[in-house]
């Protein structure tokens, strides 16, 4: 099922309605609901990295990297977001992930893409501009509802377009990406919320540590080296 008939369509609905910022709802907070998923990507860029924040929204994954000395980029559709993220300290712009031609090739040293292929009409085109813009050698991080996910119950999140199949998000970045160089995780939310709401873990890891459902599917794809 998929809720827009064109991508001008679901633009303008995000545009229209879509005012979350993630900052404000504390996103990297230990305790808040989404800190496994923030972690995700931030744990994985290095020092003094040149990043590229696609669907930058407030600056809610960027701001976490301006303590490790990293230069953000960010590019959102909602021009209210990209005014709060410039004034975090995110260089931010308004545009669409499906077009970066204002950045160079082979430019970034991280490409991030947090909750936003779901919104898009065809994600394929912002899949082929990361990689382009990603410097070999350099990494494209994403996060994408998982399948079984809370939020795919039977239903689309708030202005998503689609919900990804593991087979689909497969398709997607083997496109571009060559599949020796993919890593596949599942996220959960963190263990006090998931305790919080009587949320069932699904077994146990190798420490005997609760293993809570997964929300969200990370993928992080490198750009193969010439």
């Amino acid at each position: 099922y998929m809720r827009f008939k064109s991508k001008e369509e679901a633009q303008a609905s995000h545009i229209d309605n879509y005012r979350s910022d993630g900052v404000l709802k504390q996103y990297g907070n230990p305790y808040q609901s989404h800190y496994n998923r923030i972690r995700y990507f931030v744990d994985q860029v290095p020092e003094s990295s040149k990043v590229l924040d696609v669907g930058c929204n407030g600056g809610s994954l960027g701001v976490h990297l301006l303590s490790k000395d990293c230069h953000v980029n960010g590019i959102d559709l909602v021009d209210n977001l990209v005014e709060k993220a410039k004034r975090r300290g995110i260089y931010a712009e308004q545009g669409e992930a499906e077009d970066l031609s204002r950045y160079k090739s082979d430019f970034f040293d991280v490409v991030m893409c947090g909750e936003v292929l779901e919104h898009l009409y065809d994600p394929f085109p912002a899949v082929k501009e990361a990689y382009r813009v990603l410097k070999p050698g350099g990494k494209y991080i994403i996060t994408v509802p998982h399948p079984s996910s809370f939020m795919c119950e039977e239903k689309l999140g708030d202005y998503h377009h689609q919900n990804f199949t593991l087979e689909i998000l497969n398709t997607l970045i083997y496109s571009c990406f060559k599949k020796d160089k993919a890593t596949i995780v599942e996220i959960p939310y963190i263990d006090h919320f998931c305790i919080s709401e009587g949320i069932k873990p699904i077994g146990l890891d190798s420490e005997n540590n609760h293993i809570f459902p997964p929300q969200w599917v990370g993928i992080t794809a490198v750009k193969e080296k010439e």
